[in-house]
């Protein structure tokens, strides 16, 4: 019996409840319009207040310049037709309404990236006895956000989410910043970005078109890139390959490849410059430090082409017999043979030019043929007493005039040698010169452009 007792009150308790709610309905939506804004009285503007909770920051589209996150978009305001005595209803104190059998405020957000605000118009306002309004309800927020790339990727971004009425101004709704407005409670990470902070500003602005103010909130979505990424996917090797453009001027000359590993890496820096523009926005209005970088090292690179270019050609420049000028010798094998701890190493063939040359070696075959003459004329005085040997006489002019012969070819060939190898001495002090210039060039390039963005 005491079941059935129990079962008989729950119902008359249900249905005394459900009696409550239904005469509280018809008595709240006997005169209520949900089209218009509810005025009770004098004219007052209705405040709404509104908040805004972040649960992720979803994409940033550098290139489109568009934020899309995923928020709670708290709204709360007094609405003076629906308030009632929670005592004549059974205590009733609360009520979950359908968005569109009440008033709510028309909130939008002005820079709206997407075709509407997803959420607004699905979920349920709550309302209390005292006439208190409050609607909260998730979305996925599309807004433009100008994007400063000055610093990718050690950059920074602040979105502004601008949030007001479109059809009301200022003495009609007075929009202020709620409880909680830049919630960060519930924060999802991100893999790319940081979200610092949350701040909400009030406006009112004046438009030529109207005398009256419009109020809006603002929330400045605050936001720092995270870089590991893009340092070990960009910066890094850029820096690496910039780094081979150096061995280009340690390669020898001989082995015929140093132009195209300059090329090589030339071509490498062009396709990482692109996979960066790819990354950026299509404007003018600022440019990133890492594509000035990347543009310099590029820069380098062409230069460092061109200066292989000129030591290839200083390199075989012997084979034309052209002799080194006195001053580029004095020069590259004096003085900055010995600042760049280029080592003099003896000529394969101890002979000199003509004229030019002066370290005895011309001297030494002189005497040589100086001693070949002496002898000669010992034999023709000798012969000359002899007159029967007239015909060996005819034989010996023969043989020195064939070793003069071959010793002044022998000496042209040799001194052709030195030559030879004098060049390749100057292409060698000139290759570490630049490898020296190129090292420090890129060094300085590389801190001048990258630390003011790594520093900010």
């Amino acid at each position: 019996m005491a079941d059935v007792g129990l079962v008989i009150f729950m119902g008359l308790l249900v249905t005394g409840i459900h009696g409550n709610q239904k005469a509280l309905l018809d008595k709240l939506f006997t005169h209520y319009k949900s089209e218009v804004r509810p005025i009770c009285g004098a004219d007052a503007p209705i405040e709404v207040k509104v908040g805004i909770a972040i649960r992720q920051i979803m994409e940033l589209d550098e290139p489109s310049q568009i934020l899309t996150l995923n928020a709670w978009i708290r709204l709360n305001w007094y609405d003076c037709g629906m308030t009632w005595n929670a005592s004549e209803y059974g205590g009733i104190s609360q009520l979950v309404l359908p968005y569109a059998k009440v008033w709510t405020p028309d909130i939008t957000l002005y820079d709206n990236a997407g075709d509407e605000f997803i959420g607004l118009k699905d979920y349920r306002p709550t309302f209390t006895s005292d006439g208190a309004a409050s609607y909260n309800f998730p979305t996925v927020i599309e807004s433009l956000c100008p994007v400063d790339v000055t610093y990718f990727p050690f950059d920074g971004q602040t979105c502004a989410l601008r949030f007001g009425s479109w059809a009301f101004n200022g003495h009609q709704i007075n929009i202020t910043i709620g409880p909680k407005a830049g919630d960060m409670s519930d924060y999802k990470v991100n893999t790319e970005w940081e979200l610092l902070s949350l701040p909400g500003v009030r406006h009112e602005q004046f438009y030529s078109c109207c005398p009256e103010p419009y109020p809006d909130v603002t929330f400045y979505v605050s936001l720092r890139r995270k870089p590991f990424f893009y340092v070990v996917n960009l910066l890094f090797p850029c820096i690496l390959i910039s780094a081979v453009g150096l061995l280009g001027f340690l390669l020898p000359p001989d082995a015929g490849e140093k132009v195209a590993l300059e090329i090589t890496v030339l071509l490498s820096l062009s396709v990482f410059m692109l996979l960066v523009a790819q990354s950026l926005p299509p404007t003018s209005d600022n440019f990133p430090y890492i594509g000035m970088y990347f543009c310099v090292v590029l820069l380098l690179v062409t230069l460092s082409t061109a200066l292989t270019v000129t030591v290839l050609n200083v390199h075989f420049r012997g084979q034309h017999g052209v002799p080194v000028p006195r001053w580029i010798r004095k020069t590259c094998l004096g003085t900055l043979s010995v600042y760049l701890c280029v080592k003099k190493e003896p000529s394969v063939y101890p002979v000199t030019t003509k004229d030019v040359y002066v370290n005895g070696h011309r001297d030494h075959f002189n005497t040589l043929k100086q001693k070949e003459v002496a002898n000669f004329e010992s034999l023709k005085t000798a012969v000359s007493d002899q007159q029967q040997l007239l015909p060996l006489e005819k034989v010996m002019q023969e043989q020195l005039s064939v070793l003069k012969e071959i010793n002044s070819r022998d000496i042209d060939k040799q001194e052709a040698e030195v030559i030879n190898e004098e060049w390749k001495k100057v292409a060698v002090v000139m290759d570490r010169l630049f490898l020296v210039l190129f090292f420090i060039a890129t060094v300085a390039c590389t801190l001048a452009v990258l630390l003011p963005s790594i520093l900010q």
